[in-house]
This record gives C-alpha cells, structure tokens and sequence, in this order.
C-alpha cells in the first residue's frame, strides 16, 4: 500500500473527527437556530416516504437533533432509532433511541427497520455508497435529502463576511465537505445512481422547493450563526463582538428573500437482499 493513499486516509480521518467535534460543541446553538430550517425540510421529506409510516420501524440516518425521527413519529411511526456520531446533537433527541454509531458500519441485524432516512446526512459521508448498502441491509426502504447543486441564499455570505473582521476563516473539514463530499450527492441523477448501485429498487428523485420560515434578519442570522461550521468559532468571542456581528449580518440582510431552499428528495425500496 503507498504512502500517498495512507496519508489521503489519515487526511480523511483527521476531517472527519474534526466535523464531529464541530456538531457537538454546535448542539446548542444549533437548536436555538438551524433546527427550525432542518425541521421543515425534514417533514417534507418523510411526506414522501414510500412505505406506510403508520406502526413502522424506523432508522434516522446522521440523526443530529433528530427533527426527521420526531417528524416519522407523529407520522405513527412506532419505533425510532437515532443514529448519529455526534453525542452532543444526539442528547436533544428527545424519547427517540439514541444509538452513537457511524453510517458505514451500522450496529443493527438485517431488516431491523421498515425505513431509514438520511434527512441532510448523506452529504456527509465520504462513501456514500457504502453507506447506502448498510442502509439496505438494515432497512427496507429508503428516503435521502439533499440540497440542491449550487444552491445559496445572501444570509450565507452576509454572516460570513461579518465574522471575517475577528477573525473567521471556514474551518479546514467544512472546505472539504463543501469541495468534495456533498457534491457526491447534490445531483439528483447522480443521488439516483448511487441508490442503485447500492442495491435499492423502485429509486425515484425529485426537487421541491421549501420555505422553511425564516422571514426577517434576525431569524436568518440566527440560522446562520448555529451552523456547525461557524457556532464553535461564535462561541469563541466575548460578548461584544458576538453583538457585533449578529448586528452586522442582520444590517446585510435587510431586505433579503425569504429563506427557500431546493431540496432533493430520494425515494426507493428493496425487495430483496443480494
């Protein structure tokens, strides 16, 4: 084996601990802020599952706060597993079963579950494929968001810019998630492919646009600001300089739309196990 693929591999361990450091120390802000937009994106996509929900078993895949659990629960879903490798996201999934474990090697027997989802969390994983054959061996069915390709909306940009002045610079696991591992799934013709090669069935793909709530500056900031790639470095500043950019982004952001975000959505089963 060569050196250069080890160091790729220990390169690709270091990001991923990095990220999952970054979710736990995000929890909190991240239920004061971006859960509201997971929740509403969440809903629409367990709207579309392809399997009844009612006394279903159900695997929620990257579960952070676990908004699509909650929303398969009130679908009259009977049994909700939670599984997600970031402790602190997990502790605010209320009654669901937490299970701390990673997406490619899932702690589960065959056919544990009528349906896993993987609201947002597909995007996170540097194989998605072999993600995908644990979620068909454990599962029946199967239901994948994800954001749109290119997708972006100004409150992005405005709270990076006013963090810039203390000192924020995107941390380096974000810059790779960005560059190289959700681009694996923001297509949806790639999104389909991938579910096929893993085994699944009946694989269909749609877009649908969602508003999500958030109307004003505040509210956008806050969404902004929760982010696990920005909350740790937030949370590093005294008081002040919180303030500060919390007015800055929201002075940006007068006048900017209604968050709306394109979400992709996956549907598919599986008949039968290879």
């Amino acid at each position: 084996m060569g050196g250069k693929g080890d160091r790729g591999g220990a390169a690709a361990l270091v990001t991923a601990s990095d990220m999952q450091r970054a979710y736990d120390r995000s929890a909190d802000a991240w239920a004061s802020g971006p859960e509201q937009v997971y929740t509403r994106l969440a809903q629409t996509l367990v709207d579309a599952a392809p399997v009844p929900l009612q006394g279903a078993r159900v695997l929620d895949l990257g579960a952070g706060t676990g908004v699509a659990g909650r929303a398969a629960l009130a679908a009259g879903a009977v049994l909700v597993v939670a599984v997600d490798n970031a402790a602190g996201m997990l502790r605010r999934g209320g009654s669901m079963r937490p299970v701390l474990a990673d997406a490619c090697a899932l702690p589960f027997t065959t056919d544990s579950f009528d349906l896993v989802v993987a609201a947002i969390s597909l995007g996170h994983v540097s194989d998605p494929v072999r993600a995908l054959r644990e979620t068909r061996r454990v599962g029946g069915a199967l239901l994948v968001s994800a954001f749109e390709a290119e997708w972006t909306h100004p409150a992005k940009a405005a709270v990076d810019q006013a963090l810039v002045p203390f000192g924020f610079r995107p941390p380096p696991w974000y810059v790779v998630l960005k560059r190289n591992i959700e681009p694996q799934v923001d297509d949806p013709d790639h999104l389909g492919a991938l579910a096929t090669a893993a085994g699944y069935r009946d694989v269909s793909v749609h877009t649908v646009q969602v508003a999500v709530g958030l109307n004003t500056p505040a509210q956008l900031t806050r969404w902004r600001l929760g982010m696990a790639h920005v909350a740790p470095f937030v949370q590093s500043l005294p008081p002040s300089e919180r303030a500060a950019v919390q007015r800055a982004a929201e002075s940006a952001l007068v006048g900017a739309p209604p968050l709306v975000i394109p979400l992709v959505v996956l549907a598919a089963t599986c008949r039968s196990h290879a």
